[in-house]
């Protein structure tokens, strides 16, 4: 049996996220999804809609449907590493947030990358509007917890309408629209577009994702 990946991957990311990324993937790219998890979400998804090469990089071993991924590879993304070839798309959904070396991480990415690759991720948003009205109500913004026993101190009612069975989700990092423009920028990738969205309401925030509670970023590599 696979264990669950507790840094994002196995988070139950709802399937057209996935697919607000796939016209940025071409035919036969080669595709590094990092942090994937046991489940395969976004391979599975990917697969159904385009014929590409993934290899999959997860932190535990996984056991793999060969159909959907032509490899798997045993990896922290907060280490560094070269693989053996260079790929067209590098991505990483609901990831960063869950690590402390989020530098080793886009390092990574720009490393495995071909030049003018994309660079394709998500990330739950701090400054989103639901973030912005907690914290003006003086309550924690439920998805930055304080502790990873008990979910929802701090969050009220906030909490209790987003996570009822109150399990921890292993956010350590807060990250911020304008905060992950400039640290990308820094990292040496071109941002071509920024897409807002919302779990509940789809397109919503599709054009305001400063107000998104998760924000699509779609990079190249200079």
């Amino acid at each position: 049996m696979n264990k669950v990946n507790l840094q994002g991957g196995d988070n139950n990311i709802d399937k057209s996220l996935y697919e607000i990324v796939f016209p940025f993937i071409k035919k036969n790219d080669f595709v590094l999804n990092l942090g994937c998890g046991t489940r395969f979400n976004f391979e599975k998804a990917l697969k159904k809609k385009k014929e590409v090469n993934i290899t999959s990089c997860d932190i535990i071993p996984c056991v793999f449907d060969s159909n959907i991924i032509d490899k798997f590879i045993v990896q922290s993304v907060e280490e560094e590493f070269l693989l053996d070839k260079k790929f067209d798309v590098v991505t990483f959904f609901e990831l960063i947030e869950h690590i402390d070396k989020t530098d080793e991480l886009l390092k990574n990415c720009f490393n495995n990358l071909k030049q003018g690759g994309y660079l394709i991720f998500s990330f739950p948003n701090l400054t989103s509007i639901y973030s912005r009205i907690e914290l003006f109500l003086g309550y924690q913004p439920h998805i930055l917890e304080v502790s990873n026993e008990y979910a929802n101190f701090g969050t009220g009612i906030f909490g209790k309408y987003n996570n009822p069975e109150n399990k921890t989700i292993h956010h350590i990092r807060g990250i911020s629209n304008k905060a992950m423009k400039e640290m990308v920028l820094y990292y040496s990738f071109e941002i071509e577009k920024i897409i807002g969205f919302e779990y509940r309401f789809g397109k919503l925030f599709k054009y305001i994702p400063s107000l998104a509670p998760v924000n699509i970023f779609i990079c190249k590599k200079k």
